[in-house]
């Protein structure tokens, strides 16, 4: 399973420096690598033993620099970060942006269970907007999903299912279907559908 690294994370993992050690089949997120170029901070895929002893070495460095801090005080600086965090704007930049739809090309889905045919590409992201943007098809195929950010859902083509709460959901062409936050659900096809969706916070992955 592919550990999905965010730029909240990465920059947790370069408090003690800028060479940060990260699993082989890790994947950084878009804000990630934006935050890695933003910093310099050099990314290495290492092995069990190599991640066990940066991980001691981080652990020696915090320690040794370590110094006694009202428990208030520091609650307080961690919360205001994280709400910092939290409350920042996907994007710093938003621009205007146009996809040309003859330039779209969907690409196999990899995180699709085994033996779905599902397809999937990002047309706007966190790069671009506060919001995310793309496109899915299935092909006689499902994918069961828990969504942690606001989803609307317009179908291109086809028919498209959303199974969640013990109801289904089937829609088809010009159809469109809004999933809030928080929900569990089965996306799928009995045939086949495209559809295009857009997300909000476009920078979901990493809160």
């Amino acid at each position: 399973m592919k550990k999905l690294i965010s730029a909240t994370t990465l920059r947790q993992m370069a408090e003690t420096g800028k060479r940060v050690v990260i699993p082989p089949q890790s994947v950084l997120t878009p804000s990630a690598q934006d935050l890695a170029k933003e910093l310099g901070i050099q990314i290495v895929r290492g092995n069990s033993k190599e991640l066990q002893g940066e991980s001691s070495r981080q652990d020696i460095t915090s320690n040794s620099d370590a110094k006694p801090a009202d428990t208030a005080g520091a609650l307080e600086t961690e919360v205001r970060k994280v709400l910092s965090e939290l409350l920042k704007p996907a994007c710093t930049n938003p621009k205007v942006t146009q996809v040309k739809g003859a330039s779209v090309v969907l690409q196999p889905f990899d995180q699709a269970p085994p033996g779905q045919n599902i397809k999937l590409i990002d047309v706007i992201t966190a790069r671009e907007a506060n919001l995310a943007a793309g496109f899915m098809a299935f092909d006689c195929s499902e994918l069961p999903w828990n969504l942690t950010y606001d989803e609307v859902d317009y179908v291109v083509e086809g028919t498209f299912t959303v199974e969640t709460g013990g109801k289904v959901y089937t829609c088809v062409a010009g159809d469109v279907l809004y999933i809030p936050k928080d929900t569990r659900v089965v996306f799928g096809s009995p045939n086949q559908a495209k559809v295009f969706y857009v997300t909000y916070p476009a920078n979901w992955s990493d809160l």
